[in-house]
């Protein structure tokens, strides 16, 4: 255990693991792929190991940061980001305050504090905060290298329409859609989570990526568990008992996020508007839920940012 102005840091037991994704739940910057519930099996999907750290004030949770990690050239250990994790790095909360200062000098203490720590055991740190965290001084003051990702993300009302919104092309297609015979299917058996796998490996040929990820059979039992925890979601659109194309949500339900997290489709129905379509349906249900906002995970490279703005 480590200590700095009254802080203690150290390793949690995997019978903490559950105090941390509440910790997680309470802070304001919290969401899903902060806590164990998410990091634990993709580190297993992925072969990397999981570790959660704690930021301690007397006996209360104040902070700390769940990861995965590796070993670069089987020695050096490294904090790895897994493939398809949105958001990673600490969390940390603060008292309640009217004192600016007094909240900034919290967080940047407990940052600090969290970051020596971790390199004492890891030659690399990394870390991907989500859209509404801003103040990354903490990292700028200790040298850390820093860049801007970007996404697209829609807050719902129930009495929005959603379709108004969408690009003339993006709704044309769609009109097309509903004239043709199709199926829209939200099953989350091996069979359906297994279409989702194929249809995403069909989009990266078809743009010419690679996949990073390539144990098939890991990926279902990771879907499947995370359908088990009410966490994920799978939804396909078929055409002539064909899957056209499919997109597997993450449900945020703390913060009331749905992420469009996995999408594929097939390149012999692109001109359908089939897979438009079973976006504006996924949009619809979650609309009038419980969950406040769609996020669509990522919007760097410009050929998927020009769609999703769309």
């Amino acid at each position: 255990m480590a200590a700095s102005n009254s802080i203690q840091i150290r390793y949690l037991e995997s019978h903490e693991y559950d105090l941390w994704d509440q910790f997680v739940d309470q802070c304001d910057f919290g969401t899903i792929f902060h806590k164990s519930q998410w990091l634990n099996p993709i580190s297993k999907w992925q072969n990397l190991n999981f570790s959660i750290v704690g930021c301690y004030k007397g006996n209360q949770l104040t902070g700390g940061m769940a990861f995965t990690w590796k070993k670069k050239f089987g020695r050096i250990p490294i904090i790895q980001l897994p493939v398809k994790t949105p958001v990673f790095g600490p969390v940390i909360s603060y008292s309640d305050t009217k004192y600016l200062s007094k909240i900034e000098s919290q967080i940047h203490t407990v940052t600090k504090d969290l970051i020596n720590f971790l390199l004492k055991d890891y030659q690399l740190f990394y870390a991907q905060f989500p859209p509404a965290f801003i103040d990354i001084r903490p990292y700028n003051w200790e040298g850390f290298d820093s860049g801007v990702h970007y996404t697209y993300s829609i807050k719902f009302h129930s009495e929005t329409d959603l379709e108004a919104g969408f690009n003339p092309d993006i709704k044309r297609r769609i009109k097309k859609a509903y004239t043709l015979k199709y199926q829209l299917h939200e099953n989350a058996t091996e069979e359906y989570i297994a279409y989702a796998w194929d249809l995403e490996q069909k989009s990266f040929d078809r743009q010419g990526f690679k996949m990073q990820y390539t144990a098939k059979e890991s990926f279902v039992s990771f879907i499947l568990d995370l359908v088990q925890k009410k966490s994920g979601e799978v939804f396909t659109i078929m055409h002539e008992e064909k899957p056209v194309a499919s997109v597997i949500m993450i449900l945020d339900q703390a913060t009331g996020t749905a992420y469009y997290w996995h999408a594929g489709a097939d390149k012999d129905f692109l001109n359908t508007g089939l897979n438009q379509l079973l976006v504006l349906k996924i949009m619809e249900k979650y609309k009038v839920s419980d969950l406040k906002s769609f996020d669509f995970v990522g919007a760097d490279t410009e050929s998927i940012a020009r769609y999703k703005s769309t």
